[in-house]
């Protein structure tokens, strides 16, 4: 008789059980804002801000434009591992705290001091493999995105300083869940100080990176967009940001962005 039923029905309490336990792992997994987590962060920012921000910053445009009470989604073009802890040092400054960087496993846990470095501010993911779950771990991420500000590079990999690359589609499932403002963010002339393949610079860089905030995009402008219009829409808010600093690839796409000033 039982063996009649789960032939007509399934085992649906063994999938139902399954799915209870998964919600209840995610549930262990999402980040908690902590008051020593801020703290930690903070001590960290301070840190971060005089040992890169202070020898190398020549300015960055638009970061006074950030509200401490708004949670917001930073989209960044990425040039070296140096882009996160130059952006921790901003967002002491700015007070926007705490922060949640979506990064790559194997490249924070290649080393003692990355591990540590990365263990209070990362959101770590294995990328290059096979991940059925990947599309959870993005909506959990972004489900962050209600106690942290959530910094994504959403090219993947580290790029030349100059162009934006495309975008990959992670970035559309991010954005989808956290509902926050999206801030385009463009760092000029890091690749001066280091890159991906490049040792690091001690003096080429002194006091000429710049840091383009963006104005914030409100998810009544992307929400409805589809995912490859809106990972475009995202490359060009970048190159944008960066004004001359930022080359578009696509320079005929990048003037039909401009007919919106909440696009900007």
């Amino acid at each position: 008789m039982n063996g009649a039923i789960s032939k007509c029905f399934g085992n649906k309490p063994a999938a139902a059980h399954d799915r209870f336990a998964l919600n209840m792992a995610e549930l262990r997994q999402q980040p908690r804002a902590t008051r020593s987590l801020l703290l930690i962060q903070r001590l960290l920012g301070l840190g971060c801000h005089l040992a890169l921000a202070v020898p190398y910053l020549r300015r960055a445009p638009g970061l006074e434009r950030l509200r401490r009470t708004q949670r917001y989604l930073f989209v960044i073009n990425h040039v070296s591992l140096l882009d996160t802890i130059l952006l921790g040092g901003l967002a002491w400054r700015s007070g926007c705290l705490p922060i949640l960087v979506l990064g790559d496993k194997n490249v924070w846990h290649s080393s003692w001091f990355k591990r540590i470095l990365s263990r209070p501010i990362g959101f770590l993911l294995e990328r290059g493999k096979l991940n059925p779950n990947r599309i959870r771990e993005l909506h959990a991420f972004g489900r962050a995105g209600q106690d942290f500000h959530l910094l994504v590079f959403p090219e993947g990999t580290r790029g030349d300083g100059l162009t934006v690359a495309e975008c990959q589609p992670g970035i559309y499932f991010i954005a989808q869940e956290a509902q926050l403002p999206i801030v385009p963010v463009f760092i000029e002339n890091m690749q001066l100080i280091s890159t991906k393949t490049g040792r690091f610079h001690l003096f080429a860089g002194w006091r000429k990176v710049v840091v383009h905030y963006g104005k914030p995009i409100v998810p009544e402008v992307y929400a409805p967009m589809p995912r490859q219009e809106f990972t475009d829409f995202i490359r060009r808010s970048i190159a944008l940001a960066g004004g001359a600093g930022g080359k578009d690839p696509a320079p005929s796409d990048s003037a039909s962005a401009q007919g919106s000033p909440a696009r900007l």
